[in-house]
């Protein structure tokens, strides 16, 4: 049949067809009500392509785990074997073919990018809305990481929008337009039609496609001609279900069971449909009437004309006639593969408390939660509490379903099921592990008390575990603690002393400071030296932990990063940092942890510009953009991750502004730690710009002075703003502390900093020996941007001595390091002291016209590094052939042909 009024549509669907020829992927959520004629679209799409994969949601299936996706890679699973192994491994695990760890969503769907990238041209995913929440997740990730496969996905959704598609283009398909729907009803209709009174329908109907082909053929040739009213109200959407289920109210009571039975099977499986329908005297010959009606079609499985006739036939039969039906199925259900569809029917056949039901389903559950199906374990334990007549049981299974939808990323349904559990059941342990539970789903629903008061609940399920779980109260402590990191200050319901005791307490953590102690141990005493100690006791316990931390199992450093990262702050460990970040990373990547990832990258960025390497730290925040658009990010969580002092350094127009913007929002959410970045990044561009009162005004705040402390790192800036802004008395104060604070690191990067200072405080002549040991510290590591500061203050000192030679030589190295990063904020204070000594200044870094993209130079990167186009493709979450077409691209740009020469060749 013509699509009437659809050629808008179809042209966009033309061109993404048109694109993917010539290599070029697109996806599209198609998305309207039901009956608009996304499917026809579909169709039409399909039709204009030789090779598709076709997959339509089925509603009674959604709490099947990667059951979807299972059905849309069958084709393609034999070509599993060329994947990567964790891809490899996390997809037969997901989808049921063989054991193992519970995948990682993420890895799963990029192994399913990886498989569909070498696929037909056109992959349609029709009634997105009844997918499983883990297939939909892994087909979303692949639409947001399409580019150059060739390759067009196109989603059909009913429905304004759905959460999962988040980020994907949509098209909204309406109604049809009155001449467009009067021309689809003359199309239909076999007799005459009168033009007002399809014109009318068209108008009561708003165009549904669905709706005029059902009554172009079911109104009587005197309706259509004008001879008798038409219906009031005209059947659409709720209403056109009702004519369905009207229509097969009248078929014999065998037609309507084997319709009851195939709308209550998702697979649609004649031979299973068969031995149930036998169990019950039914057979497909009964289907007859509704196959001459075309409401349903039989073939190699047993399909629907539309979901709504589908949702007609299985609510409009009776409770009792459901359970019938479903006890024959679950019966007809004996494939081991199938066990969690034989417990779902099982439950759904129940008509009270059934405790082997019951059992089954929390088995099933655990299998579902084995292939990282956390949505449909979340689902199946709830059924078995509904099912149990034990209270205890009750609260247990709901506790677990509590986790599972937690890590299901359903924070709202998290705490619902947690409300419906009884405490006092839940027995010292239980209770610890709901609160536990309790303050992440809090945190995720974005409510800015429950990030203040999440510590504060660590803390009490630490209580609550006691000596009953001291395992788990040592991890309930730990993660207290990594949570104060962020909160810092707007911490409510405890302190980072009061979480320093907690951890104090613990048995064994005072005198946790040998080899053989565990990292962990090693950051609990860390902690609680520090917040309850300061430097002078918490010194070699920071040094500790940090270096443990940089040498643990890569499990554990991925788990307790952030920690790992604060400790190697607060005695300038550039070198464990970075390592602990690099190992993170790794680690994160190759297990497809992609929300773990997304903070290690964010991590990374905010240290590379701690180093100054601010062309290393766009590398990670442009891999961070690309990781949050994977997972579908909203622009107002994009804001949260930006890098103030990234922004700083850069110091272009309306820096400030922005960097003012951030701290109301973020004081707003309870984000502390991100209050203070942003001081102390407003700090950094007034130092650049010599406003030195200003930054002594933001610094000041950070730090009480007497006793170094958590941001003792802003030390040496507060040194250099108040002895500017001549608070000689300050500056000494802020140099006493930042000396004690290094007397308790060691490190080079510490030390340099301390001789900077040390040399901005000298009188006369005594300063240059330290400006020279400054500099011969700094240049030993991987802080440039200290290292340009420290040549930048010494070339200042040395132009006012009148040693214009050696000023020079300073200012312009400098510069150097300031240009190649794109300082800004420095590099401008350079080149006017460079202009005070007379002559031109020289600008060392000129803007290459050939720039890369951050994506091109991620991918150069890597390509530089050795790594092949699939691993280069499972490093940055993408298919091998947009590897090859961004390598392409990178070539032309850079005057090189091969990879050879792009290690040796020019550099972006």
């Amino acid at each position: 049949m013509r699509l009437f009024g659809r050629e808008s549509e179809c042209a966009t669907l033309d061109a993404m067809l048109a694109a993917a020829r010539r290599g070029r992927s697109a996806c599209l959520v198609l998305r309207g009500e039901a009956g608009a004629g996304k499917t026809a679209l579909l169709t039409y799409a399909v039709n204009a392509t030789p090779d598709v994969l076709r997959l339509s949601g089925i509603e009674s299936e959604a709490t099947f785990p990667f059951g979807a996706l299972h059905r849309l890679l069958i084709p393609l699973l034999s070509q599993r074997d060329r994947l990567p192994e964790r891809q490899r491994a996390a997809l037969e695990v997901a989808c049921g073919l063989a054991d193992g760890s519970p995948p990682d969503l993420y890895l799963v769907s990029l192994a399913a990018l990886t498989l569909l990238a070498d696929a037909p041209r056109l992959c349609v995913i029709d009634d997105a809305q009844w997918l499983d929440q883990e297939s939909l997740r892994s087909l979303a990730f692949v639409a947001r990481r399409l580019h150059a496969e060739g390759l067009v996905l196109l989603f059909g959704l009913r429905g304004a929008e759905h959460p999962g598609l988040t980020g994907i283009p949509a098209l909204d398909v309406a109604g049809l337009g009155r001449e467009a729907g009067v021309a689809l009803l003359g199309e239909v209709v076999d007799g005459q039609l009168d033009r007002l009174v399809a014109a009318s329908i068209v108008d009561a109907t708003g165009g549904n496609p669905l709706a005029l082909t059902d009554l172009g053929r079911e109104l009587t040739a005197a309706q259509l001609t004008g001879g008798t009213p038409l219906p009031e109200p005209m059947p659409i959407g709720a209403r056109l279900e009702a004519t369905y289920l009207a229509r097969v109210l009248g078929y014999p009571a065998a037609t309507r069971t084997w319709l009851l039975l195939a709308a209550a099977e998702p697979s649609g499986d004649p031979v299973r449909l068969g031995t149930a329908g036998a169990a019950l005297g039914v057979g497909p010959d009964d289907a007859g009437p509704a196959e001459t009606d075309r409401l349903v079609s039989a073939g190699q499985q047993v399909a629907f004309r539309h979901p709504l006739v589908r949702s007609a036939v299985y609510n409009g039969a009776s409770a009792t006639e459901r359970r019938r039906v479903h006890r024959a199925l679950a019966a007809a259900t004996t494939e081991p593969h199938d066990a969690d569809q034989r417990a779902w029917h099982l439950a759904a056949a129940a008509t009270g408390p059934d405790e082997e039901t019951a059992a089954e389903l929390a088995r099933v559950a655990n299998r579902a939660g084995a292939r990282g199906g956390h949505a449909a374990r979340a689902s199946f334990l709830v059924r078995a509490a509904e099912l149990t007549d034990s209270p205890a049981a009750r609260s247990g299974w709901l506790l677990a379903a509590a986790g599972a939808a937690l890590q299901a990323g359903s924070p709202v349904r998290t705490l619902a099921l947690l409300d419906s559990a009884d405490d006092v059941l839940l027995g010292p342990v239980g209770r610890g592990e709901a609160l536990l539970i309790r303050a992440a789903a809090a945190v995720s629903t974005g409510d800015p008390e429950a990030t203040r008061r999440a510590s504060a609940m660590c803390l009490a399920a630490a209580g609550s575990f006691g000596s009953e779980a001291p395992d788990r109260a040592r991890a309930a402590v730990l993660q207290a603690a990594e949570h104060s990191i962020s909160v810092e200050s707007s911490l409510h319901g405890t302190t980072q002393r009061e979480i320093a005791r907690a951890a104090r307490a613990l048995p064994g953590i005072d005198q946790a400071g040998g080899e053989l102690a565990a990292p962990a141990d090693l950051l609990l005493a860390a902690y609680a030296n520090f917040f309850d100690g300061g430097y002078p006791e918490a010194g070699p316990h920071l040094r500790r932990a940090a270096a443990a931390m940089a040498g643990a199992a890569d499990a554990e450093v991925l788990r307790h990063v952030v920690l790992g990262v604060t400790f190697c702050t607060l005695v300038w460990d550039d070198a464990n940092r970075q390592t602990i970040l690099r190992r993170a990373e790794a680690h994160a990547r190759a297990t497809g942890a992609l929300q773990m990832l997304d903070l290690v990258v964010f991590l990374a960025a905010m240290t590379e510009t701690s180093f100054g390497r601010l062309a290393e730290a766009d590398r990670y925040e442009a891999t961070g953009r690309r990781i949050r658009e994977s997972i579908g990010s909203t622009t107002d969580q994009e804001q949260i991750w930006r890098h103030p002092e990234l922004l700083a350094w850069r110091a272009g127009d309306g820096v400030h502004e922005a960097l003012q913007a951030i701290l109301p929002a973020a004081e707003a959410i309870g984000l502390g730690a991100m209050v203070s970045i942003v001081r102390q990044s407003l700090a950094l561009m007034a130092v650049g710009r010599g406003d030195y009162a200003a930054g002594m005004a933001q610094l000041s705040r950070l730090v009480e002075l007497g006793t170094p402390g958590l941001y003792a790192r802003v030390l040496p800036d507060l040194v250099e703003c108040a002895l500017r802004a001549g608070d000689r008395r300050t500056a000494k104060l802020a140099y006493g502390d930042l000396a004690a604070a290094v007397r308790h690191s060691g490190t080079p990067w510490a030390q340099g900093l301390l001789a900077r200072s040390r040399a901005l405080l000298a009188a006369g002549e005594s300063a240059e020996p330290h400006y020279r040991e400054a500099v011969e510290l700094l240049s030993g590591t991987l802080a440039v941007g200290d290292l340009a500061r420290a040549r930048l203050l010494y070339g200042e000192w040395l132009r006012r001595r009148r040693r214009r030679g050696d000023a020079r030589e300073q200012l312009a190295a400098a510069l150097r390091l300031f240009e190649a990063e794109r300082a800004e904020a420095f590099a401008g204070r350079a080149r006017r002291e460079l202009a005070a000594l007379g002559g031109s200044v020289r600008t060392f870094v000129q803007e290459n016209e050939t720039a890369l993209t951050p994506q091109e130079a991620a991918v150069a990167h890597l390509a530089r590094a050795g790594r092949t186009n699939a691993e280069i493709a499972a490093h940055l979450y993408l298919s091998a052939s947009t590897v090859d077409y961004h390598l392409r691209k990178i070539y032309r740009k850079l005057g090189v042909r091969s990879r050879r020469q792009l290690r040796t060749g020019p550099h972006d």
